[in-house]
């Protein structure tokens, strides 16, 4: 009886840790902060064609700390969130996408893309890219699109 007792006290703490834990471990896995990401490269596209609205390819590779950098300080600042829905997001993983990784030659990681609906690139941001240079650049192109 006593150890019934010892055992429902501790329960909601339990519980507790554990909803904070899979929270934490959420909000680690949700790739890109809180950017909206197209599901596919394909998708991405079909969307942007019927949109008309330019495309941005994050290129990332699994265990590459500039690219977790990215996700973690650029795509969840609050300017690029707001200027990124103005785009179509695709993150590209190149263990999961090497025809993507081919076609446009990616040899180092993160790279960031703007390419057009048809899928010609725009610009080439290689590397980490902090918030506030980031924004400028992204906001260039989008002008730049819309006047096309």
């Amino acid at each position: 009886m006593f150890h019934r007792r010892k055992f429902r006290g501790w329960f909601p703490f339990f519980i507790l840790l554990f909803g904070v834990g899979m929270l934490g471990a959420m909000r680690e896995n949700r790739a890109g902060g809180d950017v909206t990401w197209a599901s596919s490269y394909e998708m991405g596209r079909t969307f942007a064609k019927r949109t008309h609205r330019p495309i941005l390819l994050s290129f990332h590779t699994p265990g590459c700390g500039w690219c977790a950098k990215m996700d973690t300080e650029t795509f969840t600042d609050p300017a690029v969130v707001d200027i990124m829905k103005k785009y179509v997001c695709v993150r590209v993983d190149s263990d999961q996408n090497p025809g993507l990784i081919s076609k446009y030659k990616v040899v180092s990681y993160p790279l960031t893309l703007i390419v057009n609906p048809e899928g010609n690139t725009l610009l080439s941001i290689p590397d980490y890219t902090p918030p506030d240079q980031f924004t400028p650049i992204l906001k260039a192109v989008l002008e730049a699109h819309t006047k096309m």
